[in-house]
């Protein structure tokens, strides 16, 4: 039997966002 397969990827935090946004959270409690 062949089934349709669908792959998704959401990749989230591949750079410095930190360092470019000084105000972004970095804890929890932020």
């Amino acid at each position: 039997m062949n089934y349709d397969v669908i792959i998704t990827c959401a990749v989230t935090g591949s750079g410095d966002a930190a360092g470019k946004h000084p105000q972004l959270p970095k804890t929890p409690e932020e």
